[in-house]
C-alpha cells in the first residue's frame, strides 16, 4: 500500500499544479454569478493528467535503464494511443471551459 501511495505523489502533486491556476481563475472570475463551484470539472482536470504520467511512467522508466523502446511494439502503442487521446481530451476540456474560467457571463 505505502508503495502505490509513493508511486501516486507525483502524478498527484503534478497533476494539482496543472489545476491550480485553473481554480484560481474559476474562483476570482466567477465568484461574483453566484453559481456553484465545478467541482467534478476540476476532479476529471486533475484526473487526467495523473493518468498521463502513470501511464508515461513506465515509458521514461525503460528509457533511463536503457532498454530498447521497441522491445514490446504493441504494447508501446496502446500507450502511446492512450496518451494521445488523455492529452487530447484533456486539452479540448480546457479549450471549452477557458471562457468559464475567465469570467465570461453567458457560458456553458
Amino acid at each position: 500500500m505505502k508503495n502505490i501511495l509513493i508511486n501516486l505523489r507525483l502524478p498527484a502533486i503534478i497533476s494539482s499544479l496543472l489545476v491550480l491556476p485553473f481554480m484560481i481563475l474559476e474562483w476570482v472570475n466567477r465568484r461574483s454569478f453566484h453559481e456553484g463551484f465545478p467541482i467534478p470539472l476540476f476532479g476529471l482536470l486533475w484526473l487526467l493528467p495523473v493518468g498521463f504520467i502513470l501511464i508515461l511512467m513506465p515509458i521514461v522508466r525503460n528509457v533511463w535503464a536503457g532498454n530498447r523502446i521497441m522491445v514490446n511494439p504493441i504494447s508501446l502503442l496502446l500507450r502511446v494511443a492512450f496518451l494521445i487521446a488523455i492529452a487530447w481530451l484533456w486539452v479540448g476540456l480546457v479549450l471549452d471551459q477557458m471562457p468559464c474560467f475567465l469570467g465570461v457571463s453567458i457560458c456553458d
